[in-house]
Formats: structure tokens, sequence, C-alpha cells
């Protein structure tokens, strides 16, 4: 959702810097959780 949000264009150009900035950091840390748990189905095989 937060992805999505941040393609949006309208959403970019109308919302503050400082929401940008979280969703940003939603993304972000959305990201490395996954690939954490992709690493770890990797090791249980």
């Amino acid at each position: 959702k937060a992805h999505a949000k941040l393609g949006n264009e309208a959403f970019v150009t109308k919302a503050k810097p400082e929401v940008i900035a979280q969703e940003r950091k939603r993304v972000a840390e959305f990201t490395a959780t996954l690939e954490k748990m992709k690493d770890q189905l990797t090791r249980l095989g």
C-alpha cells in the first residue's frame, strides 16, 4: 500500500514532505523484513 502511494504522482505532489518520508521509511522497513524472511526460508530449505 505504501509503495502504491509513492507510485501515485498525485499523492507525491500533494502530500507533505514528512508524509512522503514516512511512507518511504515504511517501504524500506517492509523490504528489509521481506528480505530477512526470504533468507530464513532459504535456510530452512
